[in-house]
């Protein structure tokens, strides 16, 4: 079974490494942590693909696809992604492990020297990022713009976090607007791109059946030579909604989205936040949920209607696709079945229903390589060090009790719908 083992190297840095020998491959990660950013968020999403594209070693992405072929196909990466209040930017390589190279060489210190090189000695001359390089990523933050606004599901998600999250971090949209990447420029991103390296919490996650002290000390003498100033990030969690804003985007939609956002004061660490958890499972969390039974197949009042928690943020959403003509009243199907709960209509089956969905979902969370690597850097950040067993197990102790006192302290915040771009149609 793993091992996991934390230490820091550097300010604001902490190697963490993972031994596990159920893989025939290693991963390595970096992780790069920095509070959002309206202004900065765009940069920040192109310095990830750009890290990756190429670097000074290999100046092309053809040579660095050649490099990564000789690794035995291994494979470099980078993504963008939110955490609460804060941005993530991570670049990662996986590889085959040392066990299984055909000259017995070290290939997860291979893959640890090009990780450091991308990261350190990007493709950039004079202040500026390649401009060839440059141009692809944001064409390619462009197009993946084009593609949310094209997949209705994730555009409505996009306008309701906009909307219940209006001058909040939290709203901001990873990829910026079409204009702020049109305005990035090679010497933008590279600024952004030494400020990360500068300022972020960074959290190294390797995991292997090798020994990481070599890759440790490669890591340690990279940032040895940075002069470090990390920034701390924190998430505001707003308790309770003052009042229900309802919001209306109009677009040539067959299909008409409803959202529903909450606001409740529990969040991650609080150990509360397990009970909050499995309300929403039971609620729409599942197939055996009560939205799923009741308003999507009982009353046929939409095509699918779940309810998600972000825990990190303390924040409900609840997410249908419906006719036009049925919104309001799954909207208020489903505040019944929420109403339901808060006054203890949850029978044990629905409960014992949610929990072993969550256990299951915990427990195979771990099954790949990647699933466990992103289950111990989610520990980091929460600052825990849960196994996917142990937070199956508090899962298992929430009580029904539990359950309705965390749906009592749920207040309705948003009500955003997508709909057609014609009154009544």
């Amino acid at each position: 079974m793993e091992r996991f083992k934390r230490e820091k190297i550097a300010d604001g840095v902490h190697f963490n490494a993972i031994y596990d020998d159920r893989f025939k491959t290693s991963r390595i990660l970096v992780s790069m942590m920095t509070d959002i950013s309206s202004e900065r968020c765009a940069a920040y999403s192109a310095v990830a693909g750009l890290l990756v594209h190429s670097c000074k070693a290999f100046p092309s992405f053809l040579s660095l696809s050649r490099e990564l072929d000789r690794l035995y196909g291994a494979t470099l990466s980078g993504s963008s992604g939110k955490r609460g209040d804060s941005q993530l930017i991570n670049i990662s390589a996986h590889g085959i492990s040392d066990a299984y190279s055909i000259g017995g060489e070290s290939v997860y210190e291979e893959l640890a020297q090009l990780l450091c090189g991308a990261l350190f000695e990007p493709n950039a001359a004079d202040g500026a990022f390649s401009r060839e390089d440059f141009l692809q990523e944001q064409r390619q933050l462009i197009d993946s713009i084009d593609a949310q606004f094209n997949d209705k599901r994730a555009y409505a998600r996009k306008r309701f976090l906009e909307v219940m999250c209006k001058g909040d971090k939290y709203g901001v949209n990873l990829l910026g607007t079409k204009e702020q990447v049109n305005a990035l420029t090679p010497s933008a991103v590279y600024e952004a791109y030494c400020e990360l390296i500068r300022t972020a919490r960074v959290e190294i996650v390797c995991l292997t059946s090798n020994d990481t002290e070599n890759v440790k000390r490669i890591f340690t003498e990279r940032f040895a030579g940075i002069d470090r100033a990390p920034r701390t990030t924190k998430t505001i969690v707003v308790p309770s909604a003052d009042k229900v804003t309802e919001h209306t985007d109009r677009l040539d939609v067959v299909q008409s989205k409803l959202m529903l956002g909450f606001r409740t004061a529990c969040a991650e660490p609080d150990e509360d936040a397990d009970a909050v958890k499995l309300m929403c499972a039971v609620l729409g969390g599942t197939a055996h949920s009560k939205l799923f039974n009741n308003v999507r197949e009982k009353l046929s009042l939409c095509y699918y209607c779940v309810s998600s928690y972000d825990a990190n943020k303390g924040v409900m959403t609840v997410e249908s696709g419906v006719e036009n003509e049925n919104i309001g009243k799954t909207k208020n199907a489903v505040l019944a079945e929420l109403e339901d709960i808060k006054n203890g209509k949850v029978t044990d089956e629905e409960i014992e229903s949610a929990k072993l969905s969550m256990t299951n979902s915990y427990l195979t969370s771990v099954d790949s390589s990647a699933g466990t690597q992103a289950w111990y850097l989610a520990q980091v950040f929460k600052g825990k060090s849960l196994t996917p067993q142990e937070q199956a197990e508090r899962i298992c102790r929430v009580s029904k009790e539990q359950i309705v006192e965390a749906a009592k302290r749920l207040t309705l915040d948003t009500v955003y719908v997508l709909t057609s771009d014609k009154e009544g149609e």
